[in-house]
């Protein structure tokens, strides 16, 4: 499943509208209309970050081209209760990244961070 099809999925999974969506991440309903048919595909890191708040997935999962083996929102989600579970799965994927790209995933990590403490 591509990450459009995965993000209008998880939404309407949430019960969650376009405008919701659109006004949580700070655009229009019509942007996030195109996320989900796959005509946006290059998010900023902002959007990436609000945009998996609200879907309450990893961003991690944002930043693929596609979604394998998707089931359930329950296949992404991270509650309070699995939190070092998360941080293995994240452990687990970083260690998968080629080295080149380990800077940009750190920069993105960095900017979730303080978006985090400035919300």
């Amino acid at each position: 499943m591509t990450i459009g099809e995965f993000i209008k999925k998880r939404r309407l999974e949430l019960g969650l509208t376009l405008e919701e969506v659109g006004n949580y991440t700070g655009v229009g309903k019509s942007t996030v209309r195109k996320w989900e048919m796959g005509f946006i595909s290059n998010m900023g890191r902002d959007k990436i970050a609000s945009l998996a708040n609200i879907l309450n997935v990893s961003p991690i999962v944002l930043l693929n081209e596609t979604v394998e083996d998707y089931k359930s929102a329950k296949d992404f989600s991270i509650s309070q209760d699995e939190t070092s579970n998360a941080r293995q799965a994240l452990y687990n994927l970083i260690s998968e990244i080629p080295e080149e790209d380990l800077p940009q995933i750190q920069n993105i990590l960095v900017s979730l961070l303080k978006l985090n403490k400035n919300q």
